[in-house]
């Protein structure tokens, strides 16, 4: 059997719902599958879900959370942004579990709102003709999610993620051979392209200067932009782990966004975005620096995207740096 790796999202409100989230994500991680979780960036206004909307695209798997609340509404189609991602699976035929509390009316009020007419018309719908898991505890939750994913992996096995070294699909192999000519040619031109850029920039930051990083954060409703002054080595040394294997460039973003500005903030935000503009220079001063390589592969939805990935000069960097040293003499 194939050893697939699967990419889950998992959707809920957020503050009701802490718990029960990083739970669940913590399970489908002992699983062996990539959760993806966006408690670090919850969908509350129009423009933040159309970003959500492309991370639901490469997910083979949509687990919805359902307690006492229906969640912040958007203005224009008035629903609920956990409904409306609820919907947008749907319509993207991604297979989806639905989990909802058993009786909200037995919830603490800070859990459940004070108008039950919207949560409950939401579970209605989303427990119609589908997989569905009624909970009342976080541990009955966790139980059921991971019983239920177990399932749907035999019922509706998805695409996933194979290595390369079990992957043994003969349908796809004059379409690997085909691509693999490009991409050479592709991954040559970068590389001739850092060269030259290392070449002609003489006066790259070093690892210890200061770069001022602007970011839009929200807490419940409010929401701000503000900006801070870090070293690259801080931004390094937060996401390079994550870089051992390749992420897509959405993912790159999103591993800054989580892995460092929020936590190097530390103030409790429930969403912060880094500005495009920002991300896209720590990507290209890296690249400068020799540290990673950008190149093209396969999606796991189809079509070719871009790629990020520590080269053999960053690995090494990120040991000198990260490794713990000894304090004996």
């Amino acid at each position: 059997m194939q050893n697939k790796k699967y990419q889950i999202f998992v959707s809920s409100t957020y503050e009701d719902l802490k718990d029960e989230r990083k739970a669940i994500i913590e399970n489908i991680s002992t699983m062996g599958h990539l959760p993806v979780g966006m408690e670090l960036f919850v969908a509350s206004d129009d423009e933040q879900f159309e970003y959500i909307k492309r991370v639901i695209d490469n997910c083979d798997y949509y687990v919805l959370i359902l307690g006492g609340r229906y969640g912040s509404v958007s203005p224009q189609t008035g629903k609920s942004y956990t409904q409306m991602e609820y919907e947008y699976a749907i319509e993207k035929k991604i297979p989806v579990l639905v989990f909802p509390f058993e009786d909200i009316k037995t919830l603490p009020n800070e859990k459940r709102d004070d108008d039950l007419k919207n949560i409950n018309e939401f579970i209605e719908i989303a427990s119609k003709d589908r997989m569905c898991r009624f909970w009342n505890t976080k541990d009955g939750l966790i139980l059921s999610v991971v019983n239920s994913l177990h399932k749907i992996f035999e019922d509706k096995p998805q695409r996933g993620w194979i290595r390369p070294d079990e992957f043994d699909n003969t349908e796809l192999l004059t379409e690997i051979n085909s691509l693999r000519k490009r991409n050479q040619e592709l991954e040559q031109q970068v590389k001739e392209y850092q060269n030259s850029l290392t070449k002609q920039i003489d006066n790259i930051a070093d690892m210890d200067e200061l770069f001022e990083i602007h970011f839009k954060s929200s807490y419940g409703h409010d929401y701000s932009y503000s900006s801070l002054q870090v070293t690259w080595n801080q931004i390094f040394s937060y996401i390079a782990p994550n870089l051992i294997n390749a992420l897509n460039a959405l993912s790159f973003k999103y591993q800054i966004d989580c892995n460092f500005v929020n936590k190097i903030v530390n103030r409790g935000y429930s969403s912060v975005n880094l500005d495009d503009d920002d991300a896209n220079t720590i990507k290209i001063q890296f690249l400068s620096q020799g540290l990673i390589r950008v190149y093209p592969a396969n999606m796991v939805k189809g079509g070719v995207g871009e790629f990020i990935q520590l080269t053999e000069k960053g690995l090494q960097y990120l040991k000198q740096i990260k490794t713990v040293k000894t304090s004996k003499k």
